[in-house]
């Protein structure tokens, strides 16, 4: 890194360093930022380098931002730097004319920006994306509140490794806050699971009103209408439990009112021409179930979306 390195042999060089021009001139932010993996990674280093937190997360925002648009006045950077993600700077730009509008108006159009997001995540998502959250809403992932904005989590049994895998690297998007093996004790059994959380960001406020309407999970006619084959597939993978000796798929939706079972059952019936039958196990939990002719129609919808890892999930084996 030359001269603006940041190795052992430097640091009483570095020490006392707290404005953003000091931090500017003396490192290599691009190989600086390296250092952070996980968050309380910023914090650690501005206290190994005493630097002024805020000053070292200003700095770096810059530098991403000058990745995209380099000859920008860095006082427009602060309000750019609100836009959490590469795509959004890039996706922001192409409607805004940045270099244009004054920093005070730039602060004004980010503000309205993050606002349309809550009404439609379209605008920077992709329909995939889109689609794996609503998928898996569904099931057991949540959108938690987080200050002012909210993040989206999901955790699966460390069986399905390759299936946490496969939608972290949906998601790489989004800045991944979290994504490791924990244990969890459940009455006297040890659980070992993958959690995967995201950062907060605007975009995510949306699915909080969604399906937490009145704080707590509900299925509504409007999540319902938004679910096609790819979020129903992820439906099935996170949900779904395949009878191999009955040949049926089971839906767990264990969580839902009769009500709401009664309400997926008609959009079932009217969106994919299926008709599952509504169970009721243990006095209080129901669930949908997909008599075979029904399962053989839902394995056809779902089948071209279906990570190979879960083929399971429709009564495979080893691919087959």
């Amino acid at each position: 890194m030359g001269e603006k390195g940041y190795t052992g042999e430097n640091i009483k060089v570095l020490e006392g360093l707290e404005g953003i021009d000091s931090i500017r001139k003396k490192f290599d932010l691009v190989e600086l930022r390296k250092t952070i993996k996980k968050q309380g990674d910023l914090y650690k280093v501005s206290c190994e380098f005493s630097l002024k937190y805020s000053s070292l997360k200003h700095a770096f925002e810059e530098e991403r931002i000058s990745k995209f648009f380099p000859n920008l006045h860095k006082s427009k950077a602060n309000a750019l730097s609100r836009l959490k993600t590469d795509r959004e700077l890039i996706k922001f730009a192409e409607v805004n004319d940045i270099n244009a509008l004054s920093a005070r108006n730039l602060y004004k159009a980010v503000k309205k920006w993050n606002i349309d997001l809550e009404i439609n995540p379209l605008i920077l998502l992709t329909q995939e994306e889109h689609d794996l959250i609503i998928g898996s809403l569904l099931g057991d992932a949540s959108v938690r509140q987080r200050n002012k904005n909210c993040c989206f989590r999901f955790s699966h049994s460390t069986k399905q490794r390759e299936y946490a895998q496969w939608k972290h690297d949906l998601l790489t998007n989004f800045k991944i806050n979290e994504f490791r093996e924990v244990k969890r004790k459940i009455k006297d059994r040890v659980i070992e699971a993958i959690d995967f959380t995201t950062n907060t960001h605007p975009a995510f406020n949306y699915y909080r009103k969604l399906y937490y309407s009145s704080g707590k999970k509900v299925i509504t006619q409007e999540i319902l209408n938004q679910l096609n084959a790819f979020s129903l597939t992820i439906w099935v993978c996170d949900d779904g439990s395949y009878s191999v000796t009955q040949d049926y798929i089971i839906l767990c939706t264990n969580a839902y009112s009769i009500e709401e079972h009664n309400l997926m059952k008609k959009f079932f019936n009217e969106k994919f021409g299926l008709d599952p039958t509504i169970g009721f196990r243990d006095g209080k939990y129901y669930y949908l179930r997909f008599k075979k002719e029904d399962t053989n129609k839902l394995i056809e919808i779902i089948r071209p979306y279906l990570p190979l890892c879960m083929i399971y999930k429709i009564g495979g084996q080893n691919g087959i």
